[in-house]
């Protein structure tokens, strides 16, 4: 067996494994980041060209204006723009408890969000029809992160400063009694056996990271969300018109992103679907899921053509119970980044962060505002 040793391997070629890989790399560490696939491909969690940046309903601001920042930042190194501010209404009743904490939330952190009754719904985006007793709280710094484009920036960078990134696919890890993490690699027809040798892991393997580490894997469930796109004639759903993004999901399920990747068609996900392993991703029957989503775009958004999708995706969500995910060091040589819960993209600059701190003993160095215990395994009753 060929062995190659690196003082730190990330496994998971995602927007995870990738920040986490770069910030391993601006800290001066010799980091190989680990992706089964080629390079781009769509069978993980971070394919596709758009991902919704939202503050409202965050219970702190702390991760996301960090991120916010390493985005700006980023989006001025590679020259090209990566985020594309829309805005974002998140519907409900006046006076819903939940809305009023949130816009609480997010006036004390500085944010200009304010509410919206059904009038100035109407107003401003006579597109979308929803009940006269139901407003939305209106975020103004919501948006769309380009989210092929930003992986590719991410990964771009990590390179540039010294980064390595290996196509091949972990098959399992063995923390050897002389302190060292043995990653296996699949074998290839063809290939001599070869593994990697590392002071220190991060696995970000989104829906395999069970199976490399089984003690996670009660805790994790994995999802295939149906991702459908809808057709938009009138032009009046399009994010250069000013069409916001639409987030619904904690009472309807539904949240929905204007025309951007693909001309004239209106991006409409679930939050939820069957479960799947990602290899067969495609197999379970995401049609439940899709009438659902379909009967949401009949009643408000009768601007779109509602008879079918133009469109049917699919994306891998892996679920913990609580939807938090787990940023956490499972042992003194392995740290871990899972069950993000549809939600981890937006994070992804401030989660490398904690990640790689991790991963180097630097935990005290990360900002309170993080949160850390939040994230940890041991509340799963897991590790």
């Amino acid at each position: 067996m060929k062995h190659r040793s690196v003082s730190v391997c990330v496994i998971g070629g995602g927007i995870i494994g990738s920040w986490a890989a770069l910030h391993l790399a601006e800290a001066g560490v010799d980091a190989l980041l680990l992706e089964q696939f080629p390079l781009p491909h769509t069978r993980g969690s971070s394919q596709g060209a758009s991902r919704a940046f939202r503050y409202f309903g965050e219970e702190t601001m702390d991760r996301l204006d960090y991120s916010m920042e390493r985005w700006r930042a980023l989006e001025h190194a590679c020259g090209e723009p990566l985020f594309l501010r829309t805005g974002l209404v998140n519907f409900g009743p006046p006076g819903d408890p939940w809305l009023e904490r949130h816009l609480a939330i997010a006036r004390a952190a500085g944010k200009d969000c304010e509410w919206l009754d059904a009038a100035a719904i109407r107003q401003r985006f006579p597109a979308m029809h929803y009940p006269e007793d139901w407003g939305a709280a209106w975020d103004p710094e919501g948006g769309i992160l380009l989210a092929q484009r930003c992986l590719a920036a991410t990964q771009d960078r990590f390179r540039a400063i010294g980064g390595a990134v290996l196509q091949a696919c972990a098959s399992a890890i063995d923390a050897a009694a002389d302190g060292a993490v043995t990653v296996s690699l699949r074998e290839d027809a063809g290939q001599a056996e070869i593994a990697i040798k590392c002071e220190q892991l991060v696995v970000c393997a989104g829906p395999w990271t069970g199976r490399l580490l089984p003690t996670l894997r009660p805790a994790l469930k994995t999802l295939a969300i149906p991702v459908t796109y809808w057709r938009d004639a009138s032009g009046e759903c399009d994010a250069a018109r000013g069409f916001p993004i639409i987030y619904n999901a904690r009472l309807t399920g539904i949240y929905a992103l204007p025309a951007c990747e693909y001309p004239g068609l209106v991006k409409v996900l679930y939050h939820g679907g069957p479960e799947a392993e990602p290899e067969t991703r495609d197999v379970p029957d995401r049609a439940p899921w899709e009438r659902r989503v379909g009967a949401y775009v009949r009643e408000h958004l009768p601007a779109l053509d509602g008879h079918q999708p133009a469109i049917r995706e699919a994306c891998m969500y892996t679920m913990t119970p609580d939807n938090d995910p787990v940023i956490d060091r499972l042992s003194e040589r392995v740290t871990v980044g899972c069950g993000f819960s549809g939600s981890g993209f937006k994070h992804s600059p401030a989660t490398g962060h904690m990640l790689a701190a991790l991963a180097l003993g630097r935990e005290a160095e990360l900002p309170a505002g993080f949160q850390r215990a939040r994230y940890a395994a041991r509340r799963l009753a897991v590790a």
